[in-house]
């Protein structure tokens, strides 16, 4: 698993535009998500069966079988309409300040990406944001974490990356989280030797050799949601 943190500056073109790098390299995440789904729930239920063998029963948990069966077809269908080779481990990680967040950058912002959004399109949006999550790091209160950052209200973002050791943390903010746009921003969890890299995303395509994301429908996202159960 890799996992990558996004800042609003990322997430909202990624979820508004239908085309687009981000909006490609969104698709790549929900590969990610639904990989990480089917890995869950085969796992759970070979767990299942196992108990229920050693216990002299029945192999049980035929809803949970069913379900493995149903996550691992839902990524076959998007996997095999991804180029050959794409990478199912980019995943993508958030908490709930950040989930917050990005729900208020949608209601502020999101009409000024996007015109044709209206009030009841936002909670689909948020729904389809929280499919593609694969994980999410221990609360915090936002008000009460370290100042990583010279605006307060970035603060969550670095700090949820720190807490989910993610492999980088992606933000188009230059002024206030990447204030080295030609490079990394390095952050460090204080009171430990925790640290995470936050980039622009088109310097972290630099680091993308995986995939070639021109080779990636962004009209695959319909794909992704349609396999995820997303609105």
């Amino acid at each position: 698993m890799r996992p990558v943190v996004l800042d609003t500056s990322v997430v909202l073109p990624a979820v508004l535009s239908p085309r687009g790098y981000r909006r490609r390299f969104w698709v790549v995440l929900a590969l990610g998500a639904l990989a990480a789904r089917r890995d869950l729930l085969r796992q759970d239920a070979d767990a299942l069966r196992a108990e229920s063998a050693s216990a002299g029963g029945q192999a049980g948990g035929a809803t949970l079988e069913l379900l493995a069966v149903q996550a691992e077809a839902r990524y076959a269908l998007l996997r095999e309409a991804l180029p050959e080779g794409c990478p199912d481990d980019w995943q993508l990680v958030a908490s709930r300040p950040l989930l917050a967040e990005y729900e208020r950058k949608l209601r502020e912002a999101g009409p000024r990406l996007d015109p044709t959004l209206r009030e009841e399109d936002i909670d689909v949006v948020r729904q389809q944001i929280a499919a593609i999550c694969v994980d999410m790091t221990e609360d915090f209160d936002p008000e009460l974490i370290p100042s990583y950052t010279s605006d307060r209200k970035d603060d969550p973002v670095v700090h949820t990356a720190l807490l989910a050791d993610a492999s980088w943390l992606i933000a188009d903010d230059t002024k206030h989280i990447c204030t080295e746009p030609g490079g990394s921003t390095e952050y460090q969890l204080p009171g430990t030797d925790r640290r995470i890299s936050a980039v622009t995303f088109s310097r972290f395509l630099d680091h993308l050799s995986d995939i070639d994301l021109d080779q990636v429908d962004p009209s695959l996202l319909e794909v992704a949601f349609r396999s995820s159960g997303g609105g």
